[in-house]
């Protein structure tokens, strides 16, 4: 049962580095509309302070989950190796449990 909640934490850890960094490319190149469920641009607004290397907020704001509902996680599995430098991985892993969004059940 252990091992099913890790898989299961891994995958959610996955999409919302993807999510990550479908924002951060988003919010670089400017794009505008929804992608995945969500507006990327929005996202990257307001999840970025969350994310960054360094960053000392103690969760994501109450935007950033707004920007993050409707996100369809397996969509955004697709991105997950397009993670920018600047943006730490265990915490980008972290916005859809502190956001309670929800989770994967496998990114492939």
């Amino acid at each position: 049962m252990a091992a099913g909640r890790k898989v299961m934490a891994s995958n959610a850890g996955l999409a919302a580095a993807a999510l990550v960094a479908l924002l951060v490319v988003a919010a670089a190149s400017g794009a505008a509309g929804k992608l995945c469920g969500i507006n990327p641009s929005s996202l990257a607004n307001e999840c970025r302070s969350y994310c960054r290397w360094g960053s000392t907020d103690s969760a994501p704001s109450g935007q950033c989950c707004a920007a993050l509902k409707g996100a369809q996680f397996s969509c955004l599995c697709q991105y997950k190796a397009a993670l920018p430098s600047d943006i730490d991985p265990k915490r980008a892993m972290e916005i859809p449990s502190k956001c309670d969004a929800g989770a994967p059940t496998s990114c492939k």
